[in-house]
C-alpha cells in the first residue's frame, strides 16, 4: 500500500523552479532528538533529483524505495518539492529512451562514453525542456551548467553548455522529430527491445501501441475500495483523510478489487493468500467474509509482513492469520488424509510487472526475458505447492499485474493440464481501462481427481 501512497504526490501541482533550494535545518531551538543531527544542509532540487536518478539508474535501486529514504533523509521537503521530485523522476524514468535519442542526435560522443553523472545531466535537463512548461530555458542549462561543476568536472561544462543550446534552439524541431518516429518503434513507445519484443508477440501492433500509450498517460489518480466496498479513483493525500484512518476506506487497484469479488465464498470459509503483501487482497476477502472463517496472509519477505498487519489493524479485521511462509514449502496443516482443507487458495504471484509499468516506471530498466523464464518456473513452483491445499469443489485463483502470455495464459494451460482443475473465469484488465494491467484466473477443483 505503501508505494500507492508514495504515488500521489504526482497528482499535486507543479510550480518549482529547479534552482530553488531545500534544506535540513538544526539552527535554532532543539529538542533532545535533534541534536545529533548535522549542520545545515542545503542542496536544489535538481541536485536532489541526481542523486536520486544515480541511484536508480548506477545502483540498481527502485525509485519508489529511493523516493521513500529521500523523504525520509530531507524531512524538510514540503509537498511541492516532493511533487517535483516524483513527478520528473517517474517522467525521466518513463521517456529516458527518448531522451537518450536525443543526446545522441547532439552529442559528439557516444552515450556510453559519457560519464554517469553528464548523461543523468543531461537527461533531466531535456525532460524538462520537451516535457515540462514551468521551468525557464536558461534556468535549465545554467542548473545543468552548475551539477557538473559541483561535481568538479569543469573540463565538461563547455560539452553540457553547448549541446543543450544546441537542443533549446530546435526544440520545436526535436519535438516534431519524436511525432514522426514508426509508432512501433522503442523509442516512439519509450519501450525497451526485450519488452517491447514481448509485447508484439502476445499483443500485435495496435494493441501494444495503445498499452504504451496508456502507459505513458498516468494522471497521478489511484483507486479506492469506498465505504460501500465499490473502486472509486481518487487523487490527493488520502492518507490524511479520516475515512482513511478510520477504515472506512483503503487504496486498492480496481483490477485488483476484481480478486476478492471473483471469489464465491461462503461465510465461514477458510482461505489462504499464499503471496500477500502488502495485503490489500487478503484484507478485502477477510472484510467479505464479514468476521467469519479465517484469512492466512503469508509472504515469503518477513520484512513486509509489516504492511499486512498495518492495513489488518487499520481495517479492524480480527479473521486473519498474517505468518511469514514460503510459498513453495508445503505446510501439511492444510492437507487431511491426503486431500486439501481450504476453500479457496489465491495465488497473486511474484511476476514482471508488465501491466503497472505507468505505475513503476523503473520495470523499463530491471525486465529482461531471462528473468521472465526464471519467473514462470517459480510461479510454477509456488502453484504446484499450494494447488494441493484446495479441497475438492473450492477455488483456486491465479492472478499477476503482468500482461505476457508466459505468466499468464501459459501458466492457465500448466494448471489445466497438470492438476485436477476446471476453468471457471478469466479476465484480463488492459492499463487504462480503467485501471492498471492485471489478469487472473478462477478454477474449481474436479470433485473426483
Amino acid at each position: 500500500m505503501e508505494e500507492e501512497a508514495e504515488e500521489m504526490t504526482k497528482a499535486e501541482k507543479m510550480k518549482s523552479k529547479t534552482g530553488a533550494h531545500v534544506g535540513i535545518s538544526t539552527g535554532g531551538k532543539m529538542d533532545k532528538r535533534k541534536k545529533n543531527l548535522k549542520p545545515r544542509v542545503e542542496k536544489s532540487e535538481r541536485e536532489l533529483l541526481l542523486e536520486l536518478l544515480e541511484k536508480v539508474f548506477y545502483e540498481g535501486e527502485f525509485i519508489h524505495l529511493a523516493l521513500r529514504k529521500l523523504f525520509s533523509d530531507y524531512p524538510g521537503l514540503g509537498n511541492r518539492e516532493k511533487a517535483f521530485l516524483t513527478r520528473s523522476s517517474h517522467g525521466i524514468l518513463e521517456r529516458y529512451l527518448q531522451l537518450d535519442y536525443v543526446i545522441s542526435l547532439y552529442s559528439s560522443v557516444k552515450l556510453k562514453k559519457l560519464k554517469p553523472v553528464v548523461l543523468l545531466s543531461l537527461r533531466i535537463a531535456i525532460y524538462q525542456l520537451l516535457f515540462m512548461d514551468k521551468i525557464p530555458e536558461h534556468a535549465i542549462v545554467d542548473e545543468a551548467v552548475k551539477s557538473i561543476k559541483k561535481r568538479k568536472l569543469q573540463g565538461l561544462v563547455p560539452f553540457v553548455n553547448a549541446v543543450l543550446r544546441k537542443i533549446v534552439g530546435e526544440k520545436e524541431e526535436i519535438k516534431k522529430k519524436l511525432a514522426s518516429l514508426p509508432k512501433e518503434d522503442a523509442v516512439s513507445l519509450c519501450l525497451p527491445p526485450d519488452i517491447l519484443e514481448v509485447f508484439l508477440k502476445d499483443y500485435g501492433r495496435e494493441r501494444t501501441i495503445a498499452m504504451a500509450e496508456a502507459f505513458l498517460q498516468s494522471d497521478g489518480g489511484f483507486y479506492i475500495r469506498n465505504e460501500s466496498g465499490e473502486g472509486e479513483r481518487v487523487s490527493g493525500n488520502i492518507l490524511e483523510e479520516e475515512r482513511f484512518r478510520s477504515g472506512a476506506v483503503t487504496i486498492q487497484d480496481f483490477s485488483s478489487q476484481a480478486v476478492g469479488k471473483s471469489l464465491k465464498l461462503k461465510e465461514g470459509a477458510l482461505v489462504l493468500d499464499c503471496c500477500s503483501a502488502p495485503g490489500g487482497k487478503a484484507c478485502h476477502i477477510a472484510s467479505l467474509l464479514k468476521g467469519s472463517g479465517k484469512v492466512y496472509a503469508r509472504d515469503a519477505q518477513k520484512d513486509k509482513l509489516r504492511y499486512i498487519v498495518e492495513n489488518q489493524k487499520r481495517l479492524g479485521l480480527e479473521n486473519m492469520e498474517i505468518e511469514h511462509w514460503d510459498a513453495r514449502v508445503l505446510d501439511e496443516r492444510f492437507i487431511q488424509e491426503g486431500e486439501g482443507i481450504l476453500d479457496a487458495v489465491l495465488c497473486d504471484a511474484p511476476c514482471s510487472g508488465l501491466g503497472v509499468i505507468g505505475r513503476k516506471p523503473d520495470i523499463r530498466l530491471h525486465f529482461t526475458k531471462e528473468a521472465l523464464e526464471e519467473l514462470q518456473s517459480l510461479q510454477r513452483e509456488i502453484l504446484s505447492t499450494v494447488q494441493a491445499y484446495v479441497k475438492k469443489g473450492g477455488q483456486l485463483l491465479y492472478s499477476t499485474c503482468s500482461l505476457s502470455f508466459k505468466e499468464n495464459e501459459e501458466n492457465r494451460d500448466y494448471i489445466l493440464q497438470n492438476f485436477p482443475f476446471t476453468l471457471i473465469k478469466e479476465e484480463k484488465f488492459m492499463p487504462g481501462k480503467p485501471s492498471d494491467g492485471f489478469y487472473l484466473a478462477l478454477f474449481q477443483r474436479k470433485a473426483e481427481d
